[in-house]
């Protein structure tokens, strides 16, 4: 996978953890920024993964065969 866009998921799935902890705690303009950030990550990712390969979503975009032959357990 594309490494900048492997980061932003990671990103995406921190902010969501910590978005549900503020959500428990009941800060909700933080879960509110945090929402607004999640959603320019997911459009970063979607603007990249359009550049590489318009027609198939990420994360198989940015994959090599390989990646998704060994992430679907078929073998060459």
């Amino acid at each position: 996978m594309n490494p900048y866009i492997s980061e932003l998921f990671d990103k995406i799935t921190k902010l969501e953890y910590f978005q549900d902890d503020c959500i428990k705690s009941g800060c909700l303009s933080t879960v509110i920024t945090i929402g607004t950030q999640i959603l320019e990550l997911e459009k970063e990712v979607k603007k990249i993964s359009n550049i590489i390969h318009p027609l198939i979503p990420e994360p198989w975009a940015s994959m090599s065969a390989d990646e998704i032959i060994k992430g679907l357990g078929v073998y060459k």
